[in-house]
């Protein structure tokens, strides 16, 4: 886990074009944010950087969606356990494996704060 000078991580992946613009929102509210447009990217990513507190993840993506995504993650060792949050513009409730919430598309960022809260606080905030 990061000291508390170091923001906390969130690897964001969604192939929508409102990416970079969702991921400058999280920083400007404290968080680092690693950004991914597939699953294959996401999991490249995880490979090659600290642990993100927590995983931000679209299901209908190229490439690798999302349910891909998942599945390699919770068959790493070294992965599964990392919360991630389901992002749908659908108001989909089928339960995932090593899925912890899900949150609506447009991301409201008072009920984001308030899901990942147990997972880690930004810092400066």
């Amino acid at each position: 886990m990061p000291d508390a000078t170091t923001p906390p991580l969130i690897l964001l992946i969604d192939d929508e074009p409102e990416l970079e613009v969702m991921a400058r929102y999280l920083e400007f509210e404290g968080y680092s944010v690693l950004t991914a447009t597939n699953g294959e990217e996401g999991l490249l990513a995880l490979a090659s950087c600290r642990k993100p507190c927590i995983v931000l993840l679209d299901l209908m993506m190229p490439v690798m969606d999302g349910h891909g995504f998942l599945r390699r993650m919770n068959d790493d060792a070294t992965l599964c356990g990392l919360p991630v949050f389901v992002l749908t513009a659908s108001f989909q409730t089928e339960h995932m494996a090593g899925v912890v919430g899900t949150l609506q598309k447009p991301l409201h960022m008072e009920l984001f704060k308030e899901a990942v809260a147990p997972y880690w606080a930004p810092t400066g905030k």
